[in-house]
């Protein structure tokens, strides 16, 4: 497998592991689909991947640790620390998948 591969493969698995931690099932079905479909050779992983950015309501929009309490808005405890993980996993991802579309474009 190809060694960008193997790296976002690995990034969406922390990536959907930091979603599951603050609840974002949605998203982390989402990574783990794509992830799903690269590790099994599918090159279409990294389209449905890239669907998730850009537009309203895209990933891009999502911000972690937000919470109610009583009624009113909160921010969880370390949410500064868990939107930065977040946003460098985030942006990771999208990069390696761009490098690798731009693979698959140059090769075909």
């Amino acid at each position: 497998m190809d060694p960008t591969i193997e790296e976002l493969i690995k990034t969406l698995s922390e990536l959907a592991e930091v979603l599951d931690s603050d609840g974002a099932s949605r998203w982390s079905s989402w990574i783990r689909t794509a992830a799903q479909r690269l590790d099994k050779g599918d090159s279409s992983g990294v389209d449905y991947l890239l669907g998730a950015y850009g537009g309203v309501g895209s990933i891009n929009d999502l911000i972690l640790g937000q919470t109610t309490h009583n009624g009113t808005f909160a921010w969880k405890l370390g949410h500064v620390a868990l939107n930065e993980r977040f946003e460098s996993l985030r942006n990771k991802t999208w990069q390696l998948a761009q490098h690798i579309r731009r693979s698959q474009h140059a090769g075909a």
